[in-house]
C-alpha cells in the first residue's frame, strides 16, 4: 500500500494519484504522466473526444445540456471510478444529487484539475433594477441583457426567486423562468404588476442566474408610491392620516365624498383596507364612523331609552313604537336597525344624530298568527360595532266577528274581486270591441248583448284581443326590471310578455262571452229590438249594470266554494286578492286590506 502525504489515507500500490485527494503519490510515476491527461479519453454522445481534463471543461461548456444529463445519469462517476480518479468520482457523485442540474454541473467543473480554460463568462447589465414611482396597480415592461464576456456559447437560465408575486418573466416555460442559449447578449423581458400591492412600500425581489459561465444574483427593488386623493377639497392627501387630518377640519364636505364611496374606492386603490366595514352612516355620522375605524376618535358609551317595550294591538291595527338611543358624550350616534320577526318592520333602518337618535319601528297586526303574545327583537349595530337590543313583546287581541261574518266574508271577498275585473273590462269590451268597434257590414246601432245571436262572436274576440294584449308588454318588462335584469332582458321580458298578453287577452274574451250569456239572455227577453237604437247610452248602461251584477253572483259563488275547501282554497283566494292588498295598502287603508286577507 501507499499513504497519502497529504491525507495519510492507504492507496493501491499500483495508483500514481491518491483515491481521495488527488495528490501524486510517486513523483516519478507522475511525472510520467501529465496531470491534465486523463487515462482514458471521455466521448461526448455527439462524438466529441476529450483527452485531457480541459478538454473535458471546455466540450461541457459547450455541450452543456449533454454534460447536464451526463452528471444526472451518473455516467462522468462511472467514467471517473473506471480511470482509477476516485476522488473525482466522488465528487461527480457528490453534485449528482443537486437539486439544480445547471448549479450542479457548474459546480462539478469548478473541482475539476484543469487549467484556465477560456470559456464563456456570465455578464450582466445593469447589476441592479431599480424602479421607482411606481403606482398601486401599474404595469411595467423591462429587460435584462445577459452578455458573454468569454469565448463560446453561453447557457443555462434565469429564475425569479424572490418577489414573485409582482415580478414575472414574460416568456418561457415555466413562467418563472426564462432559457439562456446566446455567444453574445441576449435580453430577458419582464413584467412588473403592481396589482393588489401596498403604498407607500418597498418591496425586493431577486433574479438569479444560472450558467455554464457562472452564477449571478440580480437584486431588483420596487417603489410603490400612492396614488394622491382627486377629489376636492382634500385632493392631494397621500396618506389615510394626511386625509383624517383634513377631514377633522372639513367634516361637513366630507360627507357627500363618504357617503358615495369615493373614500373608500380610493384606499382600495391604494390597496388599503378600508376602516369601515358595516354600511356607512348618514350625515357628519359617517365622519365619526371613519374615525373610529381609523382608531383616530374613541367610540362613545351607547344607552337606550327603553330595553323592553309591552305594545297592545288589534287586527288589522298598526302600532308605531320608537326608541331613542343616546351618548352622553358630545359625538355623533349611528346604527343601523334590523328585526327578527316580519310583523315587526323597521321604518328606519339607518339613523344618526348629535348624541342622540330615534329608531322607529311598526308593528303590522296583520301578519300576526293567533292572539296572544308575540316576541320580537329590534336589533342595532352602532358605533364601532356596539351591539345593542329592544325586546318588544305584542298581545294581540282579535275582535269576535259575528258567524254570519265569517260565513259571508269569502262570498263577499270574491263578489268584490269579480265586480272589479268587471268593471275593468267594460272599456275594451263593452264600450269598444262590443260598441265602436263592431262590423262593418251591421246595419245600424246593435245591442251589445246580441253579439252572441248574431254570430258576431269572432270579430268580438278579435277587437278585444286588440285592445288589450299590449298590457303584457309592460308586465313582463316591469317584472324583469324588478328582478335586476340588464336592458336586454328587459326588452325580451317586454317580448315574452306581449305573447302572454294576446293568451290572457283571449282566454278573457272567452270567459266574458261564457259569463255574459246570462244578462244577455235575460235583456233580449225583456228589450225590444229597437229600443236599443231608441236609446243607446241608457241601455249601454243597463247592460254594464247587470252584467257586472252577473260577474259578482258567479265571482261569491267562486269564494264560497274555495273556503270549503280548507287553507288551499283560502290561499287561492288570498293569492288573487294580492294586488287589491298592495294598492290599499300603498293607499293607507290598512282596514280594506284586511278584509281581504282572509286567515281562515
Amino acid at each position: 500500500m501507499q499513504l497519502c502525504p497529504r491525507c495519510q489515507r492507504a492507496n493501491p500500490r499500483e495508483a500514481v494519484y491518491c483515491y481521495f485527494d488527488g495528490v501524486a503519490l510517486d513523483q516519478r510515476r507522475a511525472g510520467a504522466v501529465s496531470p491534465s491527461r486523463m487515462l482514458q479519453e471521455f466521448v461526448f454522445p455527439s462524438g466529441r473526444r476529450c483527452k485531457t481534463f480541459d478538454d473535458l471543461v471546455q466540450g461541457c461548456q459547450y455541450e452543456w445540456e449533454d454534460a447536464r444529463c451526463l452528471l444526472r445519469n451518473g455516467s462522468f462517476a462511472r467514467y471517473f471510478a473506471q480511470i482509477g480518479r476516485h476522488d473525482l468520482a466522488r465528487i461527480a457523485h457528490e453534485n449528482q444529487s443537486q437539486h439544480d442540474p445547471d448549479i450542479a454541473l457548474h459546480t462539478f467543473l469548478s473541482q475539476l484539475p484543469a487549467s484556465q480554460v477560456q470559456g464563456p463568462r456570465l455578464d450582466l447589465n445593469p447589476r441592479r433594477l431599480m424602479l421607482g414611482g411606481v403606482r398601486p396597480g401599474e404595469q411595467r415592461q423591462l429587460f435584462l441583457t445577459i452578455l458573454n464576456q468569454g469565448k463560446g456559447l453561453l447557457q443555462g437560465k434565469v429564475a425569479v426567486s424572490e418577489g414573485g408575486q409582482w415580478l414575472k418573466i414574460t416568456e418561457g416555460s415555466p413562467a418563472t423562468e426564462y432559457p439562456i442559449k446566446t455567444a453574445k447578449a441576449q435580453q430577458v423581458p419582464l413584467h412588473v404588476d403592481a396589482c393588489g400591492l401596498t403604498a407607500p412600500q418597498t418591496y425586493s425581489g431577486k433574479l438569479t442566474v444560472v450558467t455554464n459561465g457562472g452564477i449571478s444574483e440580480v437584486a431588483v427593488r420596487l417603489d410603490v408610491v400612492s396614488i394622491p386623493f382627486a377629489h376636492p377639497p382634500f385632493q392631494g392627501a397621500a396618506s389615510p392620516r394626511q386625509i383624517a387630518e383634513r377631514m377633522r377640519a372639513n367634516p361637513k364636505q366630507a360627507v357627500p365624498l363618504l357617503e358615495n364611496g369615493a373614500i373608500a374606492r380610493w384606499f382600495q386603490v391604494n390597496g388599503w383596507t378600508y376602516p369601515v366595514s358595516e354600511p356607512t352612516a348618514r350625515g357628519v355620522a359617517a365622519v365619526q364612523q371613519f374615525f373610529e375605524g381609523m382608531g383616530l376618535s374613541k367610540p362613545p358609551p351607547l344607552q337606550l331609552s327603553e330595553q323592553n317595550l309591552h305594545l297592545f294591538c288589534t287586527p288589522p291595527e298598526v302600532v308605531q313604537a320608537r326608541v331613542t338611543l343616546h351618548t352622553p358624550a358630545k359625538k355623533w350616534v349611528y346604527a343601523q336597525a334590523d328585526s327578527d320577526k316580519p310583523w315587526l318592520r323597521v321604518t328606519t333602518p339607518s339613523v344618526s344624530g348629535p348624541q342622540q337618535a330615534q329608531v322607529a319601528f311598526a308593528v303590522d297586526s296583520s301578519l300576526l298568527t293567533g292572539d296572544g303574545l308575540h316576541l320580537g327583537t329590534v336589533y342595532l349595530t352602532a358605533n364601532a360595532g356596539q351591539k345593542l337590543a329592544v325586546r318588544v313583546q305584542v298581545n294581540c287581541t282579535r275582535p269576535r266577528q259575528p258567524f254570519a261574518y265569517r260565513l259571508l266574508r269569502p262570498f263577499l271577498v270574491g263578489a268584490l274581486l269579480a265586480l272589479l275585473l268587471r268593471l275593468l273590462l267594460t272599456g275594451p269590451a263593452d264600450l269598444y270591441a262590443r260598441s265602436w268597434g263592431q262590423a262593418p257590414d251591421s246595419a245600424g246601432a246593435q245591442a251589445p248583448w246580441l253579439i252572441a245571436t248574431t254570430g258576431a262572436e269572432n270579430y268580438f274576440l278579435k277587437r278585444f284581443i286588440l285592445a288589450t294584449w299590449w298590457v303584457g308588454i309592460f308586465v313582463g318588462a316591469v317584472l324583469v326590471r324588478q328582478r335586476g335584469g340588464r336592458w336586454t332582458d328587459i326588452f325580451c321580458g317586454g317580448i315574452a310578455g306581449a305573447f302572454a298578453g294576446v293568451i290572457a287577452a283571449g282566454t278573457l274574451g272567452c270567459l266574458l262571452l261564457v259569463f255574459d250569456a246570462v244578462p244577455g239572455a235575460l235583456l233580449t227577453h225583456w228589450a225590444s229590438p229597437t229600443s236599443f237604437a231608441d236609446a243607446p247610452a241608457a241601455w249601454t248602461l243597463v247592460w254594464i249594470v247587470l252584467a257586472s251584477a252577473c260577474w259578482a253572483l258567479v265571482g261569491g259563488g267562486a269564494g264560497f266554494l274555495l273556503s270549503g275547501l280548507g287553507q288551499r282554497g283560502l290561499h287561492l283566494l288570498r293569492t288573487a286578492a294580492g294586488p287589491l292588498v298592495w294598492l290599499f295598502r300603498r293607499c293607507g287603508l290598512e282596514r280594506a286590506a284586511a278584509f281581504f286577507l282572509i286567515k281562515g
